[in-house]
């Protein structure tokens, strides 16, 4: 058999399946360069767990080096608990110190601040298996009222479109 007979064998979905999963298995294993670690946690109001929203762990860039690595995400539930992915379901966040965001997302939110675009603190995440961080969001000002306001509004936005 040659290439060509294999060609015929294999139907192009089951090729595009099969890239498909190469593509999403590669990142995982490391190939950017950025090695992840095991990230967990619980965010909080006013001292009493938050359900819903996302935690954002942006790498932070350190010296001159302006490439950091992916910013792992982590969904709230409704206990307040979150793991972070970043290349993989649960794999972590990139190793080196990060900045922590928290938006509301689709959740019921709180009284604090959930603005995706404010710094709630810096975390460093080591190599190691534990990675556990509380997260304890301040109080909201005005800013962070409009900017939820602002979300709330493209979301009405984009519901009016379909």
């Amino acid at each position: 058999m040659n290439l060509s007979d294999y060609s015929n064998m294999i139907s192009p979905r089951t090729l595009f399946v099969v890239l498909c999963l190469a593509t999403t298995l590669l990142p995982g294993c490391g190939d950017d360069g950025f090695p992840v670690a095991p990230v967990t946690g619980v965010v909080k109001c006013n001292g009493e767990t938050v359900g819903g929203g996302i935690v954002y762990f942006q790498p932070k860039q350190v010296g001159d080096d302006a490439v950091v690595g992916k910013i792992g995400l982590g969904v709230i539930n409704p206990q307040g608990e979150f793991t972070v992915s970043t290349y993989g379901n649960g794999d972590g966040a990139v190793v080196g110190p990060h900045i922590i965001k928290v938006g509301k997302g689709s959740g019921p939110g709180c009284d604090c601040a959930m603005n995706a675009d404010r710094m709630i603190m810096e975390v460093e995440v080591t190599s190691g298996p534990e990675n556990t961080f509380e997260i304890d969001l301040p109080k909201k000002t005005r800013q962070d009222a409009r900017a939820e306001q602002l979300e709330a509004d493209e979301d009405d936005d984009d519901d009016d479109d379909e």
